[in-house]
């Protein structure tokens, strides 16, 4: 029988969510997957799912209105030489046990077909013979079933809750593989294309120097291929990390404690590697030249987690803790929802590269006025009362930014308030140079990318300096379209 943990019944004419259905395939059509050259990396998740778990069949199928699509397959010819499902590769949705995952978006789990009331009179058991079926869903980032990745065998099988974890992380990391492929290849093509050399006669003499725009496009030429060689280094420490993963979780065996400890440490380096990677493709995407926000509805709450989410595993190796805060009412902020990302992940970065263990750094997002403010400082334990006034609260840190102890009494003008925090700014860069670790060079490059993208938001980035550290104050007006950005910068 069917294991009802991890089961789903129903019968396969099940009605659906008709409107929720209209925006999942307006999903599968935008991905471009049932368009799409095979892909390396749903062919490498067929192929080690259908090794790890031992099952004779395995298929990644798509299902659009009224068909499942079997883009990738793994032993078809194990149901009879050139039988239809091989050669046509599609089988009609209420035939498919994929369609209940997708109703469903849950895992699902046949134990015996032919004795299951929903599917023992079902094609695939009558004509093909498949009796136990495991099948996942494949989600896309906003939620949308597009498909399943699923195992069958010949056989009555009873699987185990291992093997559905390991086919649902098998899953899960080949589509955030696709995704962050089609994501790279939007910048790709977003970036302007080389102009053409000239044709030069033979006889001519070379140039003595290499205009602007030669050393331009041969830097462009560097840039873009440093976007694909870092690129190519996400595909095998996502199988890393996912491996690793496995063997955390005991599925193939107990692990002596120093395994686990080494284990600990290959998954959070990897962890690390995978997140800077994935921050150097997301700078690879900006365009100096292109200063046009790409404007959307953002929850800053939400965002403020997507960004320190990467950072994460490199604050508790440095035994720091990270503490967002936001504050209540209006979230919902019209902005370019990458460049704010990137701001708050490499302030927060560098915060943790010259924080003390035990360290607490603090993200505060909170609306003054017609702003939005984003705060950030570190605080230790040990120094909690001589903190005090700088960090009891984060409304106080904000009114004392430009105040040497954040106590917000007789505060400045905002001019005056800007020259206090540009010299800040110089003691940094200073500081930074004379760092023969080169610790503090990071933190700056960070904080200097961080204030050219709050200038190109109509904003500004302030800093202070003081005994205790640093406090970044991130600053971005409210916008209602990007005309709102030019009118900003000049007021």
């Amino acid at each position: 029988m069917s294991n009802p943990g991890n089961t789903m019944f129903g019968r396969l004419d099940q009605p659906l969510n008709q409107e929720h259905e209209q925006y999942r395939l307006q999903a599968l059509a935008e991905s471009g997957l049932l368009d799409t050259e095979n892909l390396p990396v749903f062919e490498e998740a067929t192929q080690t799912a259908a090794h790890f778990i031992h099952a004779p069949i395995c298929i990644l199928g798509l299902v659009d209105r009224d068909r499942q699509w079997l883009r990738y397959a793994v032993g078809l010819s194990r149901l009879g030489l050139m039988n239809d499902l091989a050669t046509s590769r599609q089988l009609p949705r209420c035939e498919a046990f994929c369609d209940q995952v997708i109703t469903r978006r849950r895992s699902l789990t046949i134990d015996n077909a032919a004795v299951e009331p929903a599917y023992k009179d079902g094609l695939l058991v009558q004509h093909y013979g498949i009796q136990a079926y495991l099948g996942v869903p494949l989600l896309n980032a906003q939620g949308f079933c597009l498909g399943s990745l699923a195992v069958m065998d010949l056989v009555p099988r009873s699987f185990t809750s291992q093997e559905i974890t390991f086919l649902e992380m098998i899953a899960r990391w080949g589509m955030s593989e696709f995704e962050r492929n089609q994501v790279l290849k939007r910048s790709l093509t977003a970036m302007p294309a080389l102009p053409s050399p000239e044709p030069s006669s033979a006889l001519a003499p070379p140039p003595p120097a290499s205009p602007p725009s030669a050393i331009h496009d041969s830097r462009q030429v560097r840039t873009d291929l440093i976007v694909q060689m870092t690129h190519d280094l996400t595909t095998p420490l996502t199988s890393v990390l996912g491996m690793t993963s496995v063997l955390q979780r005991e599925i193939y065996g107990p692990l002596t404690e120093k395994q686990k400890e080494y284990l600990d440490v290959v998954h959070s380096s990897g962890q690390y590697l995978l997140a800077v990677v994935n921050e150097i493709l997301e700078l690879g995407r900006l365009d100096d030249g292109d200063r046009a926000l790409d404007l959307a509805p953002v929850d800053a709450e939400m965002l403020g987690q997507q960004a320190l989410q990467p950072l994460e595993a490199l604050a508790q190796r440095r035994g720091i803790t990270l503490q967002l805060s936001v504050e209540p009412g209006h979230r919902i902020w019209l902005l370019d929802k990458d460049k704010v990302r990137q701001m708050l992940y490499h302030l927060t970065f560098g915060m943790i590269q010259s924080s003390n263990a035990d360290s607490i750094i603090h993200i505060h997002i909170s609306r003054k006025a017609e702003q939005l403010h984003m705060l950030l400082w570190s605080a230790h334990p040990w120094l909690e009362d001589g903190l005090q006034n700088d960090h009891a609260s984060p409304a106080l840190a904000v009114d004392g930014l430009s105040d040497a102890h954040g106590e917000g009494r007789d505060r400045p003008s905002s001019r005056a308030s800007r020259r206090s925090l540009e010299s800040s700014t110089v003691a940094v860069v200073a500081m930074a140079d004379s760092s023969a670790h080169g610790v503090k060079t990071r933190q700056v490059l960070g904080m200097e990318l961080s204030r050219h993208l709050a200038e190109r938001h109509g904003g500004e980035l302030m800093v202070q300096t003081s005994d205790t550290g640093i406090r970044y104050l991130i600053t971005l007006p409210r916008l209602t379209s990007s005309d709102d950005v030019s009118q900003s910068t000049a007021s």
